[in-house]
């Protein structure tokens, strides 16, 4: 069995996706977009799903908010709804764009194809930290829900640091 070479659209994106683990934001736009236009000179015409997905985390990733960003996360996922990582990459930009609903619905869908997926896990544990408000009667951004919640907070780390220097 003879080893396939690895096109040169692939070898772009590979290297993006180290500079996306590095967080070197820097270059990683440049290779994304590179995969997508080496994918073409290639005679592909549609690029892959994956390069246009990344491509928009990386915008986002890169500039913060980012419309355009989201617009090629959403187009990725409209041609390619059966990757999960296309809705986790949909899921991350959603949440840098502050729409939190649409994050966790995105990323709802993305374990209901891939049940243990690791990338969404990490992103929901990263999220899913905030307890009800303190004074549940009033809304949470409340002054007073707001420094009950920090003298909570810090009387619950006081507490478990305790509790581990004893055992």
């Amino acid at each position: 069995m003879a080893n396939t070479p690895i096109v040169p659209s692939e070898v772009a994106f590979r290297n993006g996706m180290v500079c996306l683990e590095r967080r070197n934001f820097k270059d990683l736009i440049a290779l994304f977009q590179q995969a997508i236009d080496l994918e073409r000179q290639e005679g592909a015409k549609n690029p892959k799903m994956k390069y246009v997905s990344y491509l928009g985390l990386a915008l986002t990733l890169m500039n913060g908010k980012s419309e355009e960003g989201q617009k090629l996360c959403q187009q990725a996922v409209k041609r390619e709804f059966f990757d999960p990582d296309l809705y986790c990459n949909l899921g991350i930009v959603y949440l840098r764009n502050r729409l939190k609903a649409q994050a966790f619905e995105a990323f709802q869908k993305g374990l209901n194809l891939k049940a243990g997926h690791a990338r969404i896990l990490e992103e929901l544990e990263k999220y899913d930290r905030r307890g009800e408000p303190f004074l549940s009667f009033l809304p949470r951004g409340h002054y007073l829900n707001r420094l009950l919640g920090r003298v909570r907070y810090r009387l619950r780390h006081l507490f478990s640091g305790a509790t581990a220097q004893q055992t």
